[in-house]
């Protein structure tokens, strides 16, 4: 799974393939059709009325507006407001200071993108989604969110898919070697897939489990055929 012309078993820190040319926070910008989910950590109902038997619990959800072809995010009170370009922080900016010019009372507004995540798959304890909440999201952020590592993985060998499902970049990580820690291609982007494989014994190990499983089924059914074929002679 996932695997790419330049297989190998480790690198010596890091290594990019494929290397794209946008800018480095380009996926992490909002961007037309984005969902963004806001919420003013004062008080939610200064932007939207509670619905009927809800509580002041409200200030602690989020509500989702899609930002729309012109880059703009449509929001009660106070209309239009252009994001696109934007990072989460600077967009918090531009709508808490429109709500203060109407006069609310200091409102402290949050955005997060809905629809900025990550996919991480193999050998880590929490596989899945995982939303990017803030701008320095890095992989070592992930991996710890993941709950780490399993025992089986090829520590010398994590893959990033980056950019262009067609034809990504391709970022190569020897987690062994402390100084990917430095390296800024690792502050993760919207729509990264991130890859660990198994050691290459455990691998080995898992495919004689399924050869002998497969083996085992082809006895049962050998066997069973043989004593049809006695109890019908």
């Amino acid at each position: 799974m996932l695997k790419t012309p330049y297989d190998a078993d480790t690198v010596k820190t890091v290594r990019i393939i494929n290397g794209n040319s946008e800018a480095p926070d380009y996926y992490n910008l909002i961007k037309p059709e984005d969902e963004l989910a806001i919420r003013n950590v004062q008080d939610m109902a200064l932007i939207v009325r509670p619905p009927e038997g809800l509580s002041n619990n409200l200030a602690q959800t989020y509500t989702t507006f899609k930002v729309d072809a012109n880059g703009e995010v449509v929001l009660p009170k106070i209309g239009a407001i252009k994001v696109a370009g934007l990072n989460r922080s600077q967009a918090a900016q531009a709508i808490q200071q429109a709500y203060e010019a109407k006069e609310l009372n200091a409102p402290l507004i949050d955005v997060r993108i809905a629809n900025a995540y990550i996919v991480l798959l193999g050998e880590v304890s929490k596989q899945g989604k995982y939303v990017i909440e803030r701008e320095d999201y890095q992989l070592i952020d992930l991996l710890a969110d993941a709950g780490g590592l399993t025992p089986n993985a090829n520590n010398k060998m994590l893959r990033i898919f980056r950019g262009n499902r067609a034809n990504p970049e391709i970022i190569m990580v020897n987690l062994n070697d402390y100084n990917f820690l430095k390296d800024p291609k690792l502050k993760l982007q919207a729509k990264d897939v991130i890859y660990i494989e198994p050691r290459r014994a455990a691998a080995n190990s898992q495919n004689f489990q399924a050869y002998s499983t497969f083996i085992q089924l082809g006895f049962i059914i050998v066997n069973s055929l043989l004593l049809i074929y006695s109890i019908t002679k």
